[in-house]
């Protein structure tokens, strides 16, 4: 057998590693901060004048909707929560324009980057009940389920390290108080 180790192997060892721990989940985009600032420039821009037209009001929810997606494609700290604001039922009121359901999976997409896996379920739940055919929403529950499966396997072996540990230093006392 041959145990040759070359940087190029540890190094795509250690990746599949990492990957295990921080995947990013069902392949979604990621928003840049130009994405972020441009929506946020619109939006501030739309929502400066009053929408006393079902025109205006669209343009509203397009702008808020788009800052919203781009928040919660971001990566950067905060914009999930922004954006979740932003969605929340009852903050705002919503026209035709952006379905609920759009609302609720966007909601999902922001807890899941954020890493909160029960909410970004929840949220995903709550899109199928408006959209059972939704394979977005579908496939981000189901990446929040193995997430919080594999957190929960994370925090097993957590458990069982700390006991190993403590079960050593009880024997190591109880062996020294023999003597």
């Amino acid at each position: 057998m041959d145990f040759s180790l070359t940087l190029d192997g540890i190094s795509k060892q250690f990746r599949d590693a990492k990957k295990l721990f921080t995947s990013a989940g069902p392949g979604l985009p990621v928003a840049d901060l130009e994405m972020v600032i441009d929506a946020d420039a619109a939006y501030a821009q739309v929502a400066s004048t009053p929408a006393s037209t079902p025109e205006d009001h669209a343009a509203h929810d397009a702008a808020r909707f788009r800052l919203a997606w781009a928040l919660a494609h971001s990566k950067k700290e905060g914009d999930g929560k922004r954006a979740v604001a932003l969605l929340q039922e009852g903050a705002y009121d919503w026209a035709d324009a952006v379905g609920a359901r759009d609302r609720r999976y966007l909601t999902a997409v922001a807890h899941y980057n954020d890493g909160d896996f029960l909410a970004a379920r929840d949220a995903a739940e709550q899109a199928l009940t408006h959209d059972a055919m939704c394979r977005q929403a579908e496939t981000l529950r189901a990446a929040a389920e193995n997430a919080i499966a594999r957190d929960g396997l994370i925090g097993i072996g957590a458990v069982g390290v700390g006991a190993a540990v403590l079960g050593g230093i009880v024997t190591a006392l109880a062996t020294t108080r023999r003597r």
